[in-house]
């Protein structure tokens, strides 16, 4: 049976042997010679995992294992294996930052950065544009809390984030992990999963001198009910052949079309859609922009293509009917209301992206998620892409090509719903106190990560000027929500 390059098994973790196999070298780590580099397991800052670790070897570790299919010595059923229950609490709880560790051989990491060169340099167009394909994806090892992850697929993320990052000479990336993406060429590491998650995002913390937004921002959406990614905190360090560098705090983020239709709805075979171009405004259907991210190999479109008529047809208590058999109307506005009041302009109304849809089967209907967090909690007058100002209240600037906020807020009945969740929202899970309290515990959470003295980001790994812009961050945001709910009283 063919292992693992020995160029990729340069791992910053403590482990006594890597596989159990002959053609394992002697300079492979665990071997002679090797370093203790690694995440720090377990303890206050490291984010302990629940259920077996690592330590397993030999064959039938995971439920569906060929009987001769030999696993890497260091495989744990619970956080290696397909089909375990999502550990969330150990990876998503409250009051956790993590260690996360990633080795990425030299060659790789030379090709990673040529092939972001050629998406970027040959984009041309305003800082919108996007790139034709997404960057590539190499392989690297992953260590979290002394155990580690082989041959995980990492690519680099985003659109004006990445782009700006870029331009400015900055290299604190967004990047995406696919655990299983070179499975084809490592068979030991068949459907590889990471506490059960086979994706996982970290988002930089782009155009936030905080870093909590993200997270903040999906834990007011929670709060209100609205179906979002579960997110928490990582401190990043990369080691490409000079040793570990810090990239900086990020916000560890699931992916929506791995666990969290699963565990957020009755039934997650349904479609789940992230829109992304002209359709995703809903005038009309296209295909193109509806991309799939479940049921992919199903040309089947016909959950979306009716709710996007049903939007856009009719008029009075039959179209609300029709609407509401198909599109969970309700969720859908108290999004729109949580998400004014504490505002996000990167978002529907203003940009054609940044949000799913998924077509729950147990009632037929289509729900809104929320995607992409980074913006949240921040005014950006005149709103690029859209009609008005994204910090509008009642959203009467936006106009006809943004049919499913035009159309509900121009029914009577769906917009004094609306009206009557702004004020649920500002009393409930924007009260000021409520979410001041919140934005101070996140904060102070990381701040040993980000100004000192744990770790502290620096350039070309940070966005922050000085560790003072981070210690000061909360000044904004505190005067940001006393601001919205003003405004949102005013305009009610």
């Amino acid at each position: 049976m063919e292992f693992l390059s020995a160029r990729h098994l340069l791992l910053p973790v403590t482990l006594t042997a890597l596989f159990a196999c002959a053609n394992c070298s002697a300079d492979a780590p665990g071997g002679e010679g090797s370093d203790e580099t690694g995440s720090e397991v377990g303890g206050e800052t490291g984010g302990e995992t629940s259920g077996e670790t690592s330590g397993e070897t030999g064959a039938g570790l995971c439920a569906d294992d060929p009987a001769d299919l030999l696993r890497p010595d260091g495989w744990g059923v619970q956080s290696h294996c397909k089909g375990v229950e999502p550990d969330y609490d150990g990876l998503f709880g409250e009051g956790l930052v993590h260690r996360i560790d990633i080795t990425i051989a030299a060659e790789d990491f030379a090709a990673m950065n040529a092939n972001l060169d050629d998406l970027l340099q040959s984009m041309g167009g305003p800082p919108g544009s996007q790139a034709d394909e997404d960057p590539m994806f190499v392989p690297t090892t992953v260590a979290l809390d002394g155990v580690t992850w082989w041959q995980v697929g990492m690519r680099f993320k985003g659109n004006s984030s990445l782009r700006s990052t870029y331009m400015s000479g900055g290299k604190k990336f967004s990047f995406r992990l696919d655990f299983d993406e070179f499975e084809a060429d490592n068979p030991e590491l068949l459907d590889q999963r990471f506490w059960g998650f086979k994706k996982m995002t970290f988002s930089n913390g782009y155009k936030d001198p905080s870093l909590i937004r993200d997270k903040t921002a999906a834990d007011i959406f929670r709060a209100a009910g609205v179906p979002v990614a579960r997110s928490s905190f990582a401190r990043i360090y990369v080691d490409t052949g000079d040793g570990p560098v810090y990239w900086g705090l990020y916000t560890m983020i699931e992916d929506p079309s791995n666990k969290m239709i699963d565990t957020q709805f009755a039934d997650g075979s349904g479609n789940l859609y992230k829109p992304d171009g002209t359709g995703a405004r809903l005038s009309s259907f296209d295909q193109a922009s509806m991309i799939k991210k479940t049921n992919e190999d199903l040309a089947d479109y016909s959950d979306v293509q009716t709710f996007i008529t049903a939007l856009n047809t009719g008029s009075g208590q039959a179209w609300r009917d029709e609407l509401e058999a198909v599109f969970d109307v309700d969720r859908f506005l108290t999004y729109q209301a949580t998400n004014q009041v504490m505002v996000d302009w990167d978002v529907y109304g203003w940009m054609t992206h940044n949000y799913y849809l998924y077509a729950d089967p147990t009632d037929g209907r289509i729900v809104w998620i929320p995607w992409d967090l980074n913006e949240a909690l921040l005014i950006n007058n005149g709103g690029p892409g859209g009609s008005g100002s994204s910090d509008s209240v009642l959203l009467d600037e936006i106009g006809s090509e943004w049919p499913l906020i035009r159309r509900l807020l121009d029914d009577e009945i769906y917009a004094s719903t609306y009206r009557e969740k702004l004020a649920d929202i500002i009393a409930g899970p924007f009260e000021a106190e409520t979410v001041k309290a919140t934005m101070q515990a996140n904060h102070d959470l990381i701040a040993p990560y980000v100004s000192g003295p744990e770790s502290q980001e620096a350039a070309p790994y940070s966005f922050l000027s000085s560790p003072a812009e981070f210690d000061s961050s909360l000044d904004y945001l505190f005067s940001h929500v006393d601001a919205r709910i003003a405004a949102v009283e005013e305009a009610l």
